[in-house]
Order: C-alpha cells, then sequence, then structure tokens
C-alpha cells in the first residue's frame, strides 16, 4: 500500500469504482493540502519562529498525499468487507434458490439477506438482468467482488440462469461455498493480524512529522529566549 501512495499507479481505477470524477478529486486534495499547511503556519507563527515556514510545502504534500491514502483505505475496507460478505450472500443463494423456482427470483429474495455495501451492488444485477439476462452483467458483479472465485461462481450462476438448475450442479456448488468460507474466516483472522501493520503507517509517520516538527520549534524557541537572556548578562 505504501507503494501505491508513492507512485499512484491505480488513481483512475479507483476514481472509477467510487464514481469521482478527477476535477473534484483534484479540488479535494488542493483543500487537504492547504488545511495540513494553514494549521502548521499557524502553529510557526504563534511561536515566532518564521523560519520553520519553509516545510510548509512538505506539509501541503501530506496533506495532498492524505488525500489518496483515504481513498485507497476506503476501497481496501469495502474490498475485504465484500471478500467476506461474498461466500454469506451465496449460502443464502444457494438455501433460497430451491424455494425461489429461478435465478432472478432468487437474486431477488436475497438482496433481504445481502448486507451493505453487497445488496447495492445486488440490486444493480437484477436491474440489469430485468434488461436482458446477459453475462457481461454476472461478471461485473464479480468484478466488483474482486477475486477469482467470484468470476468462476458468477459464471456458474448465469449458466443456470440459461440452462436452468440442476442437482448435481447445486451440491459442486455447495462445497465450493464451503471451502470458500472456510478460507475467509482464516483470512480474517489473519487481516485482524496484520491491520494495523498494513494501514496504520502512513498516519504514524504524519503524526510523528508533527510532533516532532513542534518539538523542534518549541526547542529553538527557548533556545532562542536562552540565546538571548545570555547576550545580555553582564561580561
Amino acid at each position: 500500500m505504501f507503494n501505491e501512495l508513492l507512485k499512484e499507479s491505480l488513481l483512475d481505477a479507483h476514481l472509477d469504482f467510487f464514481r469521482k470524477p478527477k476535477k473534484k478529486f483534484f479540488i479535494q486534495r488542493i483543500l487537504y493540502g492547504v488545511i495540513v499547511s494553514m494549521l502548521f503556519a499557524m502553529i510557526i507563527m504563534v511561536l515566532k519562529t518564521p523560519i520553520w515556514l519553509i516545510a510548509t510545502p512538505a506539509t501541503f504534500y501530506l496533506g495532498w498525499k492524505f488525500a489518496y491514502f483515504k481513498l485507497l483505505y476506503t476501497k481496501n475496507n469495502i474490498d475485504v468487507k465484500n471478500s467476506f460478505l461474498f461466500p454469506q450472500f451465496l449460502q443464502s443463494f444457494i438455501a433460497l434458490l430451491p424455494s425461489s423456482g429461478n435465478v432472478y427470483q432468487t437474486l431477488k429474495t436475497t438482496v433481504n439477506y445481502t448486507p451493505d455495501p453487497l445488496d447495492k451492488e445486488l440490486v444493480k444485477l437484477i436491474k440489469k438482468i430485468e434488461q436482458g439476462n446477459d453475462r457481461n452483467a454476472y461478471l461485473e458483479f464479480a468484478e466488483y467482488i474482486g477475486s477469482s472465485e467470484a468470476y468462476m461462481v458468477m459464471n456458474m450462476i448465469y449458466q443456470f440462469s440459461e440452462q436452468g438448475v440442476e442437482k448435481k450442479s447445486i451440491q459442486e456448488l455447495e462445497r465450493y461455498i464451503q471451502n470458500l468460507q472456510e478460507n475467509k474466516v482464516d483470512e480474517l483472522i489473519q487481516y485482524k493480524m496484520n491491520a494495523s501493520d498494513k494501514f496504520g503507517l502512513f498516519p504514524i509517520l504524519i503524526s510523528l512529522f508533527l510532533v516532532g516538527g513542534f518539538a523542534a520549534v518549541i526547542f529553538l524557541h527557548y533556545m532562542r529566549d536562552v540565546t538571548d537572556a545570555l547576550n545580555v548578562m553582564p561580561k
């Protein structure tokens, strides 16, 4: 994540995911940079050490990057959450499929048992199916999930919608979903163990920079007072 924060190679992809215009995000980055810079400048002026104003561009850069860090953090949280919600969605789908009769009706019923934010994408999928049962609609839903398993499962569900549901196919999908659920439980444990290491670095760096800069300014401020006092002492 730290490398992506520096390179920003996925910026366009993330903006497309959130449907956020580049111009709007550009303005947001400027605002973050200006706010951080102004806070830093206010501290410097209160402490009457204007020499440190030369560091203002660095604080603007931190604010500028923080906007992208926030975007990355939000995207990652959505990806992680969806990766664990997807198996739950599939379990509900499989449980409701025999009583609903077909894929379309099952998906509509499954919405009631699908948590946010996955339920919103499921509603979009249903609306697309109502306009025409196209494979791409299922694959776009899988793309939102962002895993190879999602592509395979959603393609299988599309096949169900076109060719009908066979008991053997359902049993095969049930076994796959069970394995997927078990793997996601293990991943969740590992994710919680590593979350602080993966996503706490940038805020910590900002905090250390601001606290360290503030401490340095305070130190120089008092050192100047000491120096002035020494200069006025009689020799």
